[in-house]
């Protein structure tokens, strides 16, 4: 008997995740149903791997425009999605009210403690949760009824090991990109507008980041989430972009673990971006400001993982530049 397992994927790690539960499941007699949101490099990475998925619905910004989409997408879901065994996910709350409310069974997947609103409209109508060790179960606690926290399940390690311990390096996102391995760095805006992110801009202090990087005679990759930060960019850094040492890449099929792989850097405002390239090796940044425990984790295992608040950002990057022997050539 085929089991037929629904995965939502809202996220790029998402979608990687949904690519080898789906590889992963053919060996074992599981049809994995991918759907996803209309978000960020989703689609992308469910390309590259060749899997059939539909996408549906869009990322609200406002608090009200997240309720308008969830509840339009909820609907849409219901449409798509008519036969399934058990729903997956990395907490999405539209998927997840949607099985609940057919009555399937739910696994939840989180490493995201401090997603609170997530949590709290997704953990509790799980029936199975699980969580890297590293993260104390007092703070899955705070979401999950202290009868039903057994259904926590923890493991030792990260979800990134999924697809980092099955990674293989090409160098075929940086031909498409005209660039050699090591002379640049990779930077990811923070996700400003997420429904967890309550520390305002920090587009600013990665602007003032990434012109000592490009100063110090290494080009940039840049990924922005937003129009404003695209703005920013074109407004701060124009100079950089005409010049060619900045690059944000347009309409081009791109392996972020490959970019990290062959990249000098990698700063991010989130997380994801940040572990996989410690995990390969890759000195990367984190200027999220809140603790988050899987740093922690992955710090306490050696990995060139740093943290960094805006008072500390500069001097942490230019301790960094140091290490990695920046090139002689510099911009003046």
């Amino acid at each position: 008997m085929v089991i037929k397992a629904w995965f939502d994927a809202l996220t790029a790690k998402q979608a990687r995740m949904a690519a080898i539960l789906s590889i992963e499941g053919k060996k074992r007699g599981i049809d994995v149903i991918i759907t996803c949101r209309k978000y960020d490099y989703v689609e992308e990475v469910l390309n590259a791997f060749g899997l059939r998925y539909e996408c549906v619905g869009y990322h609200g910004e406002s608090t009200r425009e997240k309720l308008l989409r969830g509840i339009e997408r909820q609907l849409a879901l219901l449409d798509v999605v008519r036969d399934f065994d058990v729903h997956i996910s990395l907490t999405s709350p539209d998927a997840v009210r949607v099985a609940f409310g057919l009555g399937k069974p739910i696994i939840a997947l989180t490493d995201t403690a401090h997603s609170y609103f997530v949590n709290k409209l997704t953990l509790p109508l799980a029936n199975t949760v699980i969580v890297p060790s590293a993260i104390p179960m007092s703070e899955w606690a705070r979401y999950i009824p202290s009868a039903e926290i057994d259904k926590v399940r923890a493991f030792d390690g990260v979800f990134e090991l999924m697809w980092i311990n099955r990674f293989k390096p090409s160098g075929d996102s940086i031909n498409r990109l005209g660039l050699k391995s090591k002379e640049f760095a990779v930077i990811r805006f923070e996700e400003s507008r997420a429904s967890y992110y309550d520390y305002g801009d920090k587009s600013r202090l990665l602007i003032k980041m990434t012109r000592n990087i490009l100063e110090n005679g290494y080009y940039v990759v840049m990924f922005p989430r937003y129009p404003h930060q695209e703005e920013l960019i074109r407004t701060e850094l124009g100079l950089f972009l005409k010049l060619g040492k900045l690059i944000v890449p347009r309409n081009t099929m791109l392996d972020g673990l490959d970019l990290a792989w062959h990249a000098r850097l990698v700063i991010t405002g989130g997380s994801t971006m940040a572990h996989e390239a410690a995990l390969l090796g890759i000195p990367a940044i984190s200027y999220f400001p809140q603790h988050y425990y899987i740093d922690d984790y992955l710090m306490g295992k050696g990995l060139p993982l740093y943290r960094c608040v805006a008072e500390d950002c500069l001097g942490i990057l230019n301790s960094i530049l140091k290490q990695i022997r920046p090139m002689l050539i510099q911009i003046p």
